[in-house]
């Protein structure tokens, strides 16, 4: 099986991600104790939520770009996702605000899918510096199936 030049990049980013969150890390586990993923979503009404989605088994991201990004502390206007997205917290924690009135803490380490593309969005309250690489995913991408459900 052939890797290719962004695969080997995209992956690497990840290892260098996960290291860098130390042994502080707050990777977030289901009660089964299974990995889970913070998804942030838009509903059939506009508004955005929130659910864990525990993660069954490895999983390889279908990764299209990677991005870099870090703010210090401070509010961002509400907004939408541009597209779909992992974002991995390497720094810093903040406070997301969602259009349905919950807030939900982000710390270094954290897993979050980033899916509300349409509706009065999210906002998010820097409370210290905060670091981010974000994962985006093809259009398409389905984070329900991609989590898969427990082993028979």
């Amino acid at each position: 099986m052939e890797t290719s030049r962004r695969e080997l990049i995209a992956a690497g980013t990840l290892v260098a991600a996960f290291a860098a969150t130390g042994s502080g890390a707050q990777i977030a586990r289901a009660p089964d104790g299974l990995m889970s993923v913070l998804h942030i979503y838009s509903g059939p009404d506009g508004i955005s939520r929130a659910r864990r989605v525990p993660v069954h088994g490895n999983k390889t991201i279908p990764i299209v770009e990677v991005m870099a990004g870090s703010i210090g502390p401070g509010l961002t206007p509400w907004g939408t996702a541009p597209q779909k997205r992992f974002s991995i917290n390497t720094t810093g924690d903040l406070d997301v605000e969602l259009a349905d009135g919950t807030h939900h803490r982000i710390g270094k380490g954290d897993l979050v899918f980033i899916d509300d593309q349409g509706g009065k969005g999210h906002r998010s309250h820097m409370l210290t510096p905060v670091a981010n690489l974000f994962l985006i995913v093809p259009d398409d991408f389905d984070l329900i199936a991609w989590a898969g459900k427990p082993a028979a």
